[in-house]
């Protein structure tokens, strides 16, 4: 296992500031992985789905315990201090080929997790990479930058707001914003959204997938804009997710 320091370093703590996303590369040991890919996949064979996103496949077992590395728990009090010890660990996010013919920018779906008051947001949300996550393989969508603008819309309001009313007043106040989610919009939206993006307020904005290697962590603001995504692969998108919660 990689010391810590190298897995949170000033430079990713920096990128987890500025974009609300940072890869942990390697944070969860190779045999680790391994064995709860393979029970992930025991859990699909005996519980066939047709659809290409299968549910109930959380684990009460301890199956996926392994997500919680001594890196990662070392990250998270880097992250939160204190933290609660969740119930069970890793909840599966699997994605078949989706159907589409062609990937592209979703336009529909963009959330946060939760409306919160500024100052509290004692919370992380990971990702355990089970399988490599490619370009157009399903990997979750985010806006880079986003968290930074709702926690500006949050100072600005003095309080809390659901997740779509406060998406709406983001759209209300950048075009860029109300392009993404809407269905008018037929640019080129690789190119608008990913390649170039926008500035907001002064803060860099642009559509990203979660990529990464087998082993990989991905850490998520919780005031991240974010969106599933199709995947137009041969291969599942197979990831592990998480809510960790400070204590008061």
């Amino acid at each position: 296992m990689k010391d810590t320091r190298e897995l949170f370093t000033a430079a990713q703590a920096e990128t987890y500031a500025r974009d609300g996303v940072v890869r942990l590369p390697g944070a969860i040991p190779i045999p680790d992985v391994e064995a709860m890919a393979a029970a992930l996949r025991r859990k699909l064979a005996a519980h066939p789905q047709r659809t290409a996103r299968p549910s109930k496949l959380s684990s009460r077992t301890g199956e996926f315990d392994a997500m919680a590395s001594p890196a990662v728990r070392a990250v998270l009090d880097v992250l939160l201090g204190q933290w609660e010890e969740p119930a069970h660990w890793g909840l599966p996010l699997v994605s078949f080929h989706t159907g589409e013919v062609a990937w592209d920018v979703p336009r529909e779906h963009w959330h946060i997790d939760l409306g919160a008051r500024p100052g509290d947001l004692r919370l992380a949300r990971l990702f355990a990479i089970l399988a490599p996550s490619r370009p157009g393989g399903g990997g979750t969508g985010y806006v880079a930058g986003s968290h930074r603008l709702f926690e500006a819309l949050f100072e600005e309001t003095g309080g809390a707001l659901p997740s779509a009313q406060a998406r709406q007043r983001l759209e209300a106040g950048s075009p860029w914003f109300a392009a993404l989610t809407s269905r008018r919009d037929e640019g080129e939206r690789i190119r608008r959204f990913m390649e170039a993006g926008s500035e907001v307020d002064g803060v860099r904005v642009r559509v990203c997938e979660m990529l990464g290697e087998p082993g990989d962590v991905i850490v998520m603001h919780p005031l991240m804009l974010h969106a599933p995504t199709p995947n137009v692969l041969a291969t599942p998108r197979m990831m592990l997710t998480q809510f960790v919660y400070g204590r008061a």
